[in-house]
């Protein structure tokens, strides 16, 4: 059973293709591809608008300690979830993180409502690859901004993007069940306190939605270049301050094995400095354990 209906078949393929290499798998349904009413009831689109609406209660009624709660959750979804999982270890494996880091990483991702790891992956795969050409899910230079900054994320993946975790029986559960895990996420915080499903869920989810999607709209068009590549990505301070370091774009689409993002002594990266820190540590572990 697949709570997650536009991208169903993505499972459905990946079973039958179990055994082959994922660069085989077939190309999406056409039908889903296409449709305008599969995008306008994708559910990730619905959560996203009520996520985006709760705004007006954390304006309305939060206190100071509900901010830093949405914050800290907004660090564990944008940038242990996100930007060290999604992104760095998912869609580029920069590098290799402890299996319990992978599925704890996955999971606060999952709760920022901005796809399933194995959906999120694909299209920023895909981005890479086709970057600001007319093919790509969400180049500012050939869409309206609003609609990169909106709705590129709906756009619909392909298998021939996916990762090899697309066979992985977790990746597969979260897929499957993204929506129940998220309505679960928000069941235990409404008994907790109802408050909660605002500033502990939805709010942070949309700051995530939206500071994602700024690197993808203005980091194609606001910022400086250290490097000469085939598309117009850009280094923005703003942007990387909000985003955990993400917003280093330009550096990132140079050298995108690379798991830290700053190339100057300026270009602070949160996100891969806490993947460097991680690695050592590891390291240190290791060298103890070897003695």
């Amino acid at each position: 059973m697949c709570f997650f209906p536009y991208y169903c078949n993505i499972i459905r393929e990946g079973r039958r293709f179990k055994n082959q290499r994922f660069q085989t798998f077939g190309v999406l349904n056409t039908e889903m591809k296409n449709s305008v009413k599969n995008r306008v009831l994708n559910p990730l689109l619905i959560a996203q608008v009520v996520a985006h609406l709760s705004l007006i209660p954390m304006l309305i009624w939060a206190e100071w300690r509900h901010w830093l709660i949405a914050l800290a959750i907004y660090f564990l979804t944008g940038c242990l979830g996100m930007s060290m999982t999604y992104h760095r270890l998912l869609a580029h494996n920069s590098w290799k993180a402890p299996r319990w880091f992978e599925w704890f990483g996955t999971l606060c991702a999952t709760l920022g409502l901005t796809g399933s790891s194995l959906a999120w992956c694909s299209v920023h795969r895909e981005h890479h690859q086709k970057a600001d050409t007319e093919a790509d899910p969400h180049s500012p230079l050939h869409r309206k901004w609003y609609e990169v900054q909106f709705f590129s994320m709906f756009y619909p993946p392909k298998m021939k993007f996916m990762s090899q975790k697309l066979t992985d029986p977790f990746h597969r559960f979260l897929h499957n069940y993204y929506f129940p895990i998220n309505c679960g996420y928000s069941g235990f915080l409404f008994f907790l306190d109802p408050f909660a499903v605002i500033y502990a869920h939805l709010f942070p989810a949309a700051i995530l939605w939206n500071s994602g999607s700024a690197v993808n709209t203005w980091g194609h068009l606001f910022g400086y270049r250290n490097f000469k590549t085939n598309d117009s990505s850009k280094n923005n301070l703003i942007l990387a301050l909000l985003s955990w370091g993400e917003g280093w774009h330009n550096n990132h689409h140079y050298q995108s094995e690379k798991p830290y993002f700053g190339t100057k002594w300026y270009e602070v990266d949160i996100a891969g400095a806490l993947i460097l820190f991680i690695l050592w540590i590891k390291g240190f572990f290791l060298k103890a354990s070897a003695k």
